[in-house]
């Protein structure tokens, strides 16, 4: 998801700027424009940074039934689905999606034609332990599990951008007095601060070991590990200098 740019007014900006916050990172872009104006304006360009443990893990999974006939197809694959979602309902962490939905014919060249009814479903929760033994019971069930990722809720992912935007801010703030100094200058104001968290990090893909041939949902239960992400905001800003 990317944040439109937004612009602070001056004495929002400059209570934010009043805020301490270390450990930034930052890439400079920095150059000065003299104008017929009394001030030489200054372009900056500075990066915030927070890093955090992914709070979402989501499974996508895809039921399928075939059968000579279209009806008794839909019938199979729509049993498997609703024992499903019953079986999601047990635990209140976990969240379920039934999502797209298709039947189709084949036919064979040596064999008799069969319809197959199929569908696909995300269940997602914000801790593993409640997630992967359900998934270990679909996939004995004869669920297909088709992915399996870790991501920032949006609550976490907003929290997060927002403590990147401050850094990014102090960091201009120190740019902008930094760049006034050698100029021989003093930072007059900030005309104008636009933000961006084109950086947004996408969902982590779990490896996936491939199921045994048993009918034991221990057997089939896939393990995972939430690695941390960064989250980004990128922020650009105009100042004006003055003697």
């Amino acid at each position: 998801m990317t944040h439109p740019a937004r612009f602070y007014p001056t004495a929002q900006l400059a209570l934010a700027l009043t805020s301490g916050v270390l450990g930034l990172t930052f890439a400079p872009l920095a150059h000065a424009q003299t104008s017929t104006e009394p001030f030489t304006r200054l372009e900056i360009h500075a990066t915030g940074t927070t890093q955090a443990t992914p709070d979402k893990l989501s499974a996508h999974f895809r039921a399928e039934s075939q059968n000579r006939s279209a009806a008794s197809a839909q019938t199979g694959v729509n049993a498997m689905v609703k024992k499903a979602t019953d079986e999601a309902t047990k635990n209140t962490d976990i969240k379920a999606a039934v999502l797209q939905y298709s039947v189709y014919e084949t036919r064979p060249e040596k064999a008799r034609p069969y319809w197959t009814a199929s569908q696909t479903l995300t269940f997602s929760a914000t801790d593993g332990t409640n997630l992967l033994p359900l998934a270990g019971q679909l996939q004995a069930q004869g669920f297909i599990l088709e992915g399996l990722e870790w991501s920032l809720s949006d609550e976490k992912r907003q929290t997060l951008f927002l403590e990147a935007e401050k850094k990014a801010v102090e960091e201009l703030k120190k740019q902008a007095d930094t760049l006034a100094a050698s100029l021989g200058l003093h930072v007059a104001r900030f005309m104008q601060v636009s933000v961006s968290d084109q950086g947004y990090p996408h969902p982590m893909p779990v490896m996936l070991r491939a199921a045994a041939g048993v009918a034991d949902s221990a057997s089939y239960s896939p393990s995972s590990t939430a690695e941390e992400q960064t989250v980004r905001a990128d922020l650009r800003a105009t100042v004006l200098l003055g003697p």
